[in-house]
């Protein structure tokens, strides 16, 4: 008999555990889903405070002039470092975008060549039947047209309206965060002490630091591979005469973030339909950036993010996989920060029962 209850005790800890966990994985869902929208500006406005807490102080000792103003221009200052650089780029992007559309009868054309002396290229070396290939190659290539002619053109102005409308909520969130990172400056030690002293932050501020520690690494490490990715690409595709460098380049690098997909599914094709049609130099250029790209992220993500997270990569791939299907793109972000935040409240909660039985 007490084997028996030893054992039924253990089941009903199992089965709390996973009733916990259950109710943590839907609470937080939902507010990734629902809540997250409305409070990133607040959130954005705490971490801009506490970059600049202790410049804005130095500067209003030193200056006497108003904290107001001090925190004001220093909020400012740090959104124009960072958004200017990101703008010209976002601009320039966008002009080749509408280049691209522009250009896309003559993109095709072009790529209609391109299929062709690929095919020749290749009937020279197997011997066989060049107008066979061709003819299956502009049947697909028709196909490819008439559907993005039907699907991807109208989907693409539909998606430039929705990117207007997101444009601007983009400018009302700067505003918001703007605001609210000024007004807590001003008040920074005042809020710091009040948050210290309230009944939450015993339960809620562990779980808070370690959320910045583990998401602030994550975040982190991929905008820095990001960067890095994509200003290489950006400027290998320079080099091959590209002109759409920045937007391909920016795409690659965002596609490399994604799991299964990586830069070899852009570089390689290209590598080897340049090495048909001869032209060694961009193949090569491929080939190297392909290499750098990979070695980029193998070096780096393991020095990033491993050691700061202490978490196996297994789990975060799992998480990224998760985060894609539930929340779409915005996933290879949310999946992971879900992760950290359910295991952070659920070893909260476990912990402190743990802590009221003994």
């Amino acid at each position: 008999m007490p084997h028996t209850d030893g054992m039924t005790g253990k089941t009903r800890q199992l089965i709390k555990k996973i009733i916990y966990l259950a109710g943590i994985t839907v609470a937080v869902y939902l507010g990734m889903r629902f809540a997250l929208p409305i409070v990133i500006p607040f959130l954005l406005a705490i971490l801009i405070a506490r970059i600049l807490c202790k410049p804005v102080a130095f500067l209003s000792e030193k200056t006497k002039l108003p904290k107001g103003i001090v925190s004001t221009a220093a909020v400012l200052l740090l959104l124009a470092v960072i958004f200017l650089p990101m703008g010209y780029l976002v601009y320039k992007g966008i002009c080749e975008l509408v280049s691209l559309i522009t250009n896309y009868p003559a993109l095709f054309g072009k790529a209609d060549t391109l299929w062709c002396s690929c095919c020749e290229r290749v009937a020279e070396i197997t011997g066989m039947k060049t107008e066979t290939m061709v003819q299956w190659g502009k049947n697909c290539a028709a196909y490819v047209s008439s559907q993005a002619e039907t699907k991807l053109i109208p989907a693409m102005m539909n998606g430039s309206l929705a990117s207007l409308r997101g444009l601007a909520a983009f400018f009302g969130i700067c505003i918001v965060t703007v605001v609210a990172a000024v007004l807590i400056l001003c008040d920074y030690n005042n809020l710091v002490q009040r948050w210290r002293k309230s009944s939450f932050y015993f339960w809620g501020g562990r779980i808070f630091q370690n959320m910045c520690h583990a998401g602030g690494t994550y975040l982190k490490a991929q905008l820095i591979i990001l960067a890095l990715i994509s200003g290489v690409c950006i400027v290998g595709l320079f080099l091959t005469g590209n002109s759409y460098a920045i937007l391909v380049g920016v795409l690659i690098g965002m596609s490399d973030a994604l799991p299964f997909i990586g830069t070899g599914l852009v570089f390689i094709p290209w590598l080897i339909i340049d090495l048909f049609r001869g032209k060694y130099f961009a193949a090569v250029i491929y080939g190297i950036l392909f290499i750098l790209s990979t070695f980029i992220r193998e070096f780096m993500e393991p020095r990033l993010m491993g050691r700061g997270l202490g978490v196996h990569p297994l789990a975060v791939i799992i998480s990224i996989y998760a985060g894609l299907k539930i929340y779409g793109t915005a996933g290879v972000i949310l999946g992971p920060l879900s992760g950290f935040l359910i295991w952070e409240i659920y070893r909260s909660i476990c912990g402190r029962e743990e802590k009221e039985i003994t």
